[in-house]
């Protein structure tokens, strides 16, 4: 895709080709989702948030949450294409080439996703700087270095003369975060919709950190020290506060596969259920 100017349909070639590359990319790694890179929030807010767990240690300077979360994963689901790339100075990169249009329609729910919410989440991707240090990797930088249009043009299926007949697509380059934690952990991959749909920010964490877990315990998980996981110690109206969050979202929890019993404060895992 570098200096030519790619047909769409040959587009499958390339995914062939590139596959036996670099493998399935997935939509996260476990970092992304075993540490809070992205805060246990839809509502995230600017500053600098030092954090550690049993699974590393984060440096956050910026504004990162879920939603910025939820936009990262569906544009690596709806993806067209991904390839490494190589800088002036020899430094390897992932590009993404993906349709806009595309992403905004699949995380629209009830109203249509705005183009400004869109262009503010890619903004603090690009500009936040993020420190990473787990047993795997230690690495600082952004998770997306630019966006640009790609010379890839799609052709569009439409009667409507409103419509336009092709669209040209956008690629991400990512930034030394995100091409290392792609290059260096896990990686995993799911439909990401069911998580969106959750009301809550601290609903939608809880799901990605137990998607990157093959077993549960059988007796579930301690409903407190899971969620410190994510958020730190809990003073009591934090605690009680977050609880009435994943109240909200305990219904569509438990279609996904993770029961909690507010009760005795734990939460259960069915295996059967709980695949996204």
């Amino acid at each position: 895709m570098e200096g030519q100017i790619l047909k769409y349909e040959e587009l499958p070639d390339l995914r062939k080709e590139l596959r036996e590359i670099i493998g399935e990319l997935g939509v996260t790694t476990e970092s992304q989702n075993r540490l809070p890179v992205y805060e246990p929030t839809l509502r995230a807010t600017y500053g600098v948030r030092v954090f550690k767990n049993k699974h590393g240690e984060i440096i956050v300077e910026g504004r990162l949450g879920q939603a910025h979360k939820n936009l990262l994963e569906a544009i690596l689901w709806k993806k067209e294409v991904c390839k490494p790339i190589k800088d002036e100075e020899g430094r390897e990169y992932l590009k993404v080439v993906y349709e806009q249009e595309k992403i905004r329609r699949y995380l629209s729910q009830g109203s249509k996703y705005s183009n400004k919410t869109y262009k503010t989440l890619l903004d603090d991707m690009m500009k936040t700087v993020i420190t990473i240090k787990t047993k795997k990797i230690e690495v600082t930088g952004t998770l997306i270095m630019r966006i640009e249009k790609s010379k890839v043009i799609k052709p569009i299926q439409s009667r409507s003369p409103i419509i336009p007949k092709e669209v040209t697509l956008t690629s991400i380059i990512f930034g030394d975060v995100a091409t290392a934690l792609f290059e260096n952990e896990l990686r995993f991959t799911y439909n990401p919709k069911k998580i969106t749909s959750l009301r809550n920010g601290i609903s939608q964490a809880i799901v990605r950190y137990l998607q990157t877990h093959q077993n549960h315990p059988q007796a579930g998980y301690h409903l407190k020290p899971l969620l410190e996981i994510l958020v730190g110690e809990m003073e009591n109206k934090r605690w009680w506060k977050i609880r009435e969050y994943l109240k909200e979202d305990a219904k569509m929890l438990e279609d996904l596969g993770v029961v909690i019993n507010f009760k005795e404060d734990r939460v259960f895992v069915i295996k059967e259920k709980f695949r996204l």
